[in-house]
């Protein structure tokens, strides 16, 4: 199943989605779980995605299947192996367009 996307929605093919709401938070549900986030949050948890992903290429062999455990206030979310694909992309495209990174690299320089 493609990923399904549309404005300030970012959705996986089966566990996680992230909204960004009107009131300027993102909402992050994994698997059965929904997170309030403010936009720093997001880029903390991309940040953790990014060293995890660099980290499990590093290591295949140890790495590829073991959990990541991310803190986010006071719940701990552990994205399994199999998911942190899936999940690290849609955390990067939500970061992607907080940062509004197509708008920088589609304007034109002067």
């Amino acid at each position: 199943m493609p990923e399904r996307q549309s404005d300030n929605h970012h959705c996986g093919p089966q566990n996680t989605l992230l909204k960004k709401c009107h009131c300027g938070h993102y909402h992050l549900h994994y698997k059965y779980v929904m997170l309030t986030i403010p936009q720093q949050t997001l880029f903390h948890i991309m940040r953790e995605c990014y060293e995890w992903e660099e980290m499990r290429s590093a290591n295949p062999e140890i790495l590829q299947d073991k959990t990541l455990k991310l803190m986010v206030g006071v719940v701990q979310l552990s994205i399994s192996g199999k998911d942190f694909d899936e999940f690290n992309a849609v955390i990067q495209e939500g970061a992607s367009e907080a940062l509004k990174i197509l708008e920088l690299v589609e304007k034109p320089s002067r």
